[in-house]
């Protein structure tokens, strides 16, 4: 989140190429995965955390507010359980307004 938020992509890449488990980066390739991110940071800015919906001891799911439109949308990652607990999945979609 640090690297999204500074829009430091060139870290983020890094940090994927070490924090994603191989097979996960095989089903959807970083570069991918960058754009995806870009894209939602040119549409949404930063992204703030406002709720943990469920945390468990290999997986969270978040709530998070973007600071462009104020739109809120969930972030789900879970790791595996064997150390250096790489990332196995991670979505992030927006939220249907309530109300």
């Amino acid at each position: 989140m640090r690297y999204y938020n500074a829009g430091d992509f060139r870290k983020l890449r890094g940090f994927m190429r070490s924090g994603y488990y191989d097979l996960v980066l095989m089903e959807n390739p970083i570069e991918r995965r960058l754009l995806d991110l870009k894209a939602t940071r040119r549409l949404h800015g930063r992204l703030k955390v406002i709720e943990v919906e469920d945390a468990q001891d290999y997986a969270i799911r978040l709530v998070l507010i973007g600071e462009k439109g104020r739109a809120r949308l969930r972030l789900r990652m879970n790791v595996n359980e064997s150390y250096p607990h790489q990332i196995t999945h991670y979505s992030l979609q927006s939220l249907a307004a309530e109300g």
